[in-house]
Order: structure tokens, then sequence, then C-alpha cells
């Protein structure tokens, strides 16, 4: 590529995308132009001097527009089937016209299915029946179709990406941890947590662009450590200051979670077809929020089946691959990545001073 590229970062008001810009941007590597779809989602990145642009991955001309003078695509957008496929084949569609240098597509391990045991490359992606990952599955295979045609198409397949900003496995965890009772079994957490701080991701995208040796394949990116979800969650909870975690027999937390299944889905029922005139009453009532708050905070604090299912799962997500082919070698270790995402969790006010214990944890979410 040019020695000062221009590079197009998608989906830059998330997480991922967010962090690839300030850290492209700190370190100079290249002029950059982050594609947000909404204009709210921009306040992270505002703060430096890169180039913002509206950028809906389902609209082609918006593609066009913002793809003048780019030599590289960094796609990390997100969304439904739709954008996350169709988006996907826009932007390499695009791609493939303005004969870009290099395309990054963000993956996810989620295309390997339920597996168990060590996982390169090799193995067969599959279909699991969930959205996200059925649907990476085949954003990827258009990958492969353009890599066909001609496009520099390289994938990386993260593994559990935590850190500042991660809404699932750090701000979650970290609010389920203040909650009261602890509903997980140390017996049902006994899974490998693939944990990826966020800066290890960007280090091996920072690769992918710049090695001719990654064009036309796919990466494995895990961390540097295979902790236990038992680990993990002992340790975010020692950082934050919490007494020390009371688990549940694993009969109790899988009663927890059959008992709490009807409400779920009652709940998500009701969402579906009465969301106007339920959000009408929450804001009419206070008693009304209270009660709705209270079930939602049980709801998120209490395990489903599915959940326990992968917080056991004995998978191993190598990275031998990308060692071998673009260098990558993670830096970032587990208490290193859980003591910075602490300092911004307590920075942004995650973490509640003065620890009671309650089952009511559903305190609004400062924006970050």
């Amino acid at each position: 590529m040019d020695s000062n590229p221009r590079i197009l970062v998608t989906g830059a008001g998330g997480f991922i995308g967010g962090r690839i810009v300030e850290v492209l941007h700190l370190r100079g590597d290249a002029r950059l132009r982050a594609g947000v779809r909404r204009w709210s989602s921009a306040a992270r990145i505002g703060r430096f001097p890169v180039d913002i642009v509206q950028l809906d991955v389902l609209d082609p001309n918006q593609i066009e527009k913002v793809l003048e003078d780019v030599s590289a695509i960094v796609h990390c957008a997100v969304g439904d089937r739709e954008v996350t496929v169709r988006g996907t084949e826009n932007l390499l569609a695009a791609a493939h016209r303005a004969r870009i240098a290099r395309f990054i597509h963000i993956s996810t391990i989620a295309v390997y299915g339920d597996v168990n045991g060590e996982v390169s490359e090799e193995r067969p992606l599959t279909y699991s029946g969930r959205a996200y990952g059925d649907a990476k599955i085949d954003a990827e295979k258009v990958c492969k179709t353009y890599l066909d045609r001609g496009v520099p198409v390289v994938v990386l397949r993260p593994t559990l990406v935590y850190g500042p900003f991660s809404a699932s496995w750090t701000i979650e965890w970290t609010t389920r941890l203040q909650a009261s009772p602890w509903l997980l079994a140390e017996g049902d957490c006994r899974g490998i947590c693939n944990l990826l701080y966020v800066d290890d991701l960007v280090a091996a995208i920072r690769l992918a662009l710049n090695r001719e040796e990654a064009v036309g394949e796919a990466f494995n990116i895990n961390g540097p450590e295979r902790p236990s979800w038992n680990e993990y969650f002992h340790a975010l909870n020692d950082a934050i200051g919490l007494p020390p975690l009371r688990s549940q027999t694993v009969a109790a937390s899988h009663l927890s979670a059959r008992l709490m299944s009807p409400l779920r889905a009652t709940a998500k029922l009701l969402l579906a077809h009465f969301e106007q005139p339920i959000m009408a009453l929450y804001q009419r009532s206070a008693f009304a929020k209270r009660l709705m708050r209270t079930a939602e905070a049980m709801i998120k604090k209490t395990p489903t089946m599915a959940e326990v299912g992968f917080l056991s799962r004995a998978a191993s997500f190598s990275t031998t691959k990308a060692n071998e082919r673009i260098g990558y070698l993670p830096n970032i270790p587990m208490a290193g990545g859980i003591e910075l995402s602490v300092a911004w969790l307590r920075h942004h006010g995650y973490i509640r001073d003065g620890f009671e214990e309650s089952g009511d944890f559903a305190t609004e979410q400062p924006e970050s």
C-alpha cells in the first residue's frame, strides 16, 4: 500500500471500530476516514481530527462517495443479517471497482459453531442456527467470491474482544457481578474464556494491512492466555473491589435459569407486540417503572441454559497461523486488560461506590 494510505473504517462509532480509529490515528499510521451510520455515534472519535463521514453500508451511493482516495478498508460495521451480508457485499463490490489495495473483514469465531478442543482455521465453518454466526459465515462466503475476482481480502476471526466500551464482555459482566446474588455456579464456568483485549486485535489489523502474506487468508485472533470463565469472573470481581464471589450450586443455578425462562419469553413477546404502550406506561407511572426495572434486572442477571452451555465449552482458538504468517503476538494478559478496563469502568460510572447487596442493579448506564 501507499506509505501514507487513506483507510476507511466502517462501524467507527462502535466498540472495535472506534478503537481502531483511535490507535491508528495516534500512531500516525494512516489518514483515516471513519464511517458512522448515525452522527450520534461519532462522539467518541470526534475528539480526534479525523475525517468522519456518514456511511450506511446498505446504501451503495454513500459507499461510492466515501471511497474516494481510499486505499484500504477495515470493515467492522455490525447489524442484522442484511447489514452483515448485503452490506459486506456492497462494500466489496465498490472496493472491486475502486481497486482497493486491502480489504480487512472482521469476522468472528462464531463461524465455527459449537466446537470443543483446539480450533484452527482448518476447522470447517458450521452453521449453528444463531443469527450472528450464521450471517458471518455467509459474509465470509461473499469475501471469498470477491477474493476470486481480485479484491485483496483478509479475514480476521477474533475471539471474545473485551476492554473499554465493550458491552458484552466488560460492561455486562461488571453489572452482573455488582448484582446480588451471583447466580452462576463454579461447575458451569470451567470452560475456556478466550479473552482478547481490543488493542491486541488492533495490532493484528495493522499487520493484516501491511503484510502481503495476509491476502487471501483467514486468521484466528486470540489473546495470550486461556483462562477459565471462573478465573475471569473472580479476577474481574476482585479488581472491581467487590466481596468474594459466593457461587451457586449447579442445581440451584439451573433451577434459576429454568424458572426465569417463562418470564424472559413473556417479556420478549410483550415488547415485540406492545412496546409503545409499555414504554408510555413506564414514563407515566413510577410504580410501573420500578416494577419493570426490577424485572429487567432479574432477567439480566439470571443465566439461561444456553449461556451455561457456552460458559462450559472447552474450545481454544489457535493463533499459530497468525503468528507464523503475519507475526501476530498478543501482548496484553488478562490481568493487564482487566486493570485497564476497570479504570475505564470506574471513570465512566459503571462501578458503584459503596457496594450493597441488592437485587436491583438496573441503574442507568452513562453514555460512552
